[in-house]
């Protein structure tokens, strides 16, 4: 086995080992944040929600039946800020400062991303019913989060890339950070 295909195999199983073990330790810590967001983002709205049980949404609305919707770890955001810290570690170059500044922006976007997609759905719920909640869940808010997602990876390569204005040698390529 060759050295560079030791290392990509050494880097994806630790990338891998990364998420395993992230979800395990954080899932419960993440999502106690996205639901205070959540809720916090439904409160000036008079809306009335509340958490009950951890990370189970309690919504009694006025003109619709009173519904729960449990957040629950695959609709958190957890996935996709782990697969960018092991991209981020594991497969992209630059100095450690620089790369923990990009990460930690994308991660940033993706988290409030995530919670506006979670208020959406418990918003739709409120508005017009829970069938409302499942039908935004399942269409809106899945393309929303793939399009979050890919918007934050490539925030996170946007800002690893040279600025167009800084003084380099040769034109700055993709595999420059890849």
């Amino acid at each position: 086995m060759s050295r560079r295909r030791a290392e990509v195999f050494t880097a994806l199983g630790l990338g891998i080992a990364l998420a395993f073990a992230g979800f395990y330790a954080l899932t419960g810590a993440v999502r106690d944040l996205e639901v205070m967001a959540v809720l916090a983002l439904m409160a000036p709205l008079g809306e009335r929600a509340s958490a009950v049980n951890g990370h189970v949404f309690q919504v009694l609305p006025p003109t619709h039946e009173a519904f729960r919707a449990e957040l629950t770890p695959y609709c958190s955001s957890l996935i996709a800020v782990l697969a960018l810290a092991a991209i981020a570690i594991f497969v992209l170059h630059g100095s450690w400062p620089r790369r923990l500044f990009a990460l930690s922006i994308a991660m940033t976007a993706i988290l409030c991303c995530n919670v506006l997609r979670v208020t959406g759905s418990l918003w739709m719920g409120y508005r017009f019913g829970d069938n409302a909640l499942v039908l935004f869940h399942d269409w809106a808010g899945t393309l929303f989060a793939l399009a979050y997602t890919m918007g934050g990876f490539f925030l996170m390569l946007f800002l690893l890339l040279p600025s167009a204005k800084a003084q380099i040698p040769r034109a700055a390529r993709v595999s420059d950070v890849l």
